[in-house]
């Protein structure tokens, strides 16, 4: 096949209402100045709807997952089966136009090798999504830690160097993330010992350690309309929140060493364990509140993440496309 321009990639489960606004921004796409694919990898959602979107968006390639096996597992493979100069990795919540990829495409091009670019994320309703920042620090790991800190610095921007143009943060969220197929070759592709979450600052932390470039566009805008298929039922919800807890764990372990990376697991260790059990006694007397009891079923897979990591001697999720293999 003749190559192309960009590849845009998009992992999916069980978002399809989001996705087919994604994919009707794309299918409305016609600008000569480049050419695209379009892969949709679908993470087994398993509920019929993908031989749909098949037929509906015939000129699109749909690609099925052998599981739910995660963001970096469908990313990475969504790109082995690409055929693009240039990835595009989109979240299938996100709204698209041919002028932001063309400003992403350029960018990119005249970028050193490794360099991972992004742009202004904007919701439905037109505000600003906080969608980059700095790498984890042992006072931005939690919650009450971000509030303590933000309150030292109330700017966010102030902490990054930009231009008129451009920020430049330490990551930017893989939901808008182009980047050469040359320079995601040469750093491996998405870590695959992340299930979901952390995968993006860990790719642009890789990124950085070959002198690449993380730039966010303040000219360039895709619309994002945050946890599509992350939030379809209080269960995934607790699910995912609970994984975003356990990356942190897997990022630290990966890039951090020595009284650091010791004091970064245990300010999580306690923080989750003993900070959380308060509201997860609330969540379990007020079982009939689901946003409550969504603590306690939080809580109670944390603590068997905790025990099994004791057992398994390994940071990673059960989820994770590597556990077997780091056991």
């Amino acid at each position: 096949m003749q190559l192309t321009d960009v590849s845009i990639i998009i992992v999916n489960y069980k978002g399809w209402k989001r996705l087919a606004q994604c994919l009707d921004s794309l299918n409305a796409i016609e600008d000569s100045r480049y050419s695209l694919e379009v892969i949709i990898v679908d993470n087994q959602s398993n509920d019929g709807q993908i031989s749909l979107f098949r037929q509906l968006y015939a000129k699109f390639t749909f690609i099925l997952n052998s599981g739910n096996l995660g963001f970096a597992s469908g990313c990475n493979l969504g790109a082995a089966n690409s055929h693009g100069s240039f990835l595009l990795f989109l979240n299938p919540d996100t709204i698209i136009t041919a002028e932001a990829i063309f400003l992403l495409l350029e960018e990119v091009r005249v970028r050193k090798e490794f360099s991972v670019i992004s742009c202004k994320q904007v919701k439905e309703d037109g505000t600003n999504e906080h969608h980059y920042g700095k790498f984890l620090t042992v006072f931005t790991l939690t919650g009450w830690l971000r509030a303590i800190y933000h309150l030292v610095y109330k700017r966010r921007d102030e902490l990054y160097r930009q231009t008129e143009n451009y920020i430049y943060p330490d990551w930017v969220s893989g939901s808008v993330i182009m980047i050469s197929k040359k320079s995601f070759n040469g750093l491996g592709g998405w870590d695959e010992d992340f299930w979901m979450y952390f995968e993006d600052v860990d790719l642009c932390r890789r990124a950085l350690q070959k002198n690449g470039e993380i730039v966010k566009l303040k000219h360039a805008t895709v619309e994002h309309n945050h946890g599509g298929s992350s939030r379809i039922s209080p269960q995934v919800t607790a699910l995912t929140k609970t994984e975003v807890n356990i990356s942190r764990h897997v990022y630290i372990s990966k890039h951090e060493t020595g009284s650091k990376a010791f004091c970064m697991h245990a300010v999580l260790i306690l923080n989750n364990i003993l900070f959380g059990l308060l509201p997860a006694i609330v969540g379990s007397v007020l079982f009939f509140n689901r946003y409550l009891n969504m603590n306690s079923r939080i809580y109670v897979k944390l603590v068997c993440y905790y025990l099994n990591g004791l057992k398994s001697g390994t940071w990673l999720s059960k989820r994770s496309v590597n556990y077997n293999h780091r056991q």
